[in-house]
């Protein structure tokens, strides 16, 4: 009895892992919040709300990624300017585990847990460091 158990685990855990896959390929990710740590000072205003600092028009409100079952991506944004970021080179993904990592960004992964994508990126303005997380939910 306990080995069928163990079977049944091991099954559904791999089950799970190919729903995600699945998931992650057959969706398009729009970016849902971004947290900045410490709170950022933009136009007068404070806030750890990257989004609102930034404006609902902006690059960053507007982000998105998809994902091709071939190993490459898409990553766009169609705020106001956006398209002056356009970047025509072909982006590859791989997965490693829960982790998603990107040719555009290998040293900030995102972890997906089959229903949200988020990333850490680390950047220094002004002598500041500041710690960027952006969650994307699937649409």
């Amino acid at each position: 009895m306990k080995k069928l158990l163990f079977v049944l685990l091991i099954c559904t855990a791999i089950a799970c892992t190919k729903d995600n896959y699945k998931t992650l390929i057959s969706k398009k990710w729009v970016i849902e919040s971004v947290t900045v740590t410490p709170a950022m000072k933009m136009g007068g205003k404070t806030s750890d709300n990257y989004i609102e600092l930034s404006g609902p028009q902006s690059c960053v409100a507007n982000l998105s990624l998809s994902f091709a079952e071939n190993g490459t991506y898409v990553a766009g944004a169609n705020g106001a300017l956006c398209d002056m970021m356009t970047d025509a080179s072909i982006k590859t993904w791989k997965r490693d585990g829960d982790k998603i990592i990107l040719s555009g960004s290998p040293a900030a992964p995102l972890s997906f847990d089959g229903k949200k994508l988020t990333q850490t990126a680390t950047t220094e303005q002004d002598g500041r460091t500041y710690t960027f997380v952006y969650i994307y939910k699937s649409k």
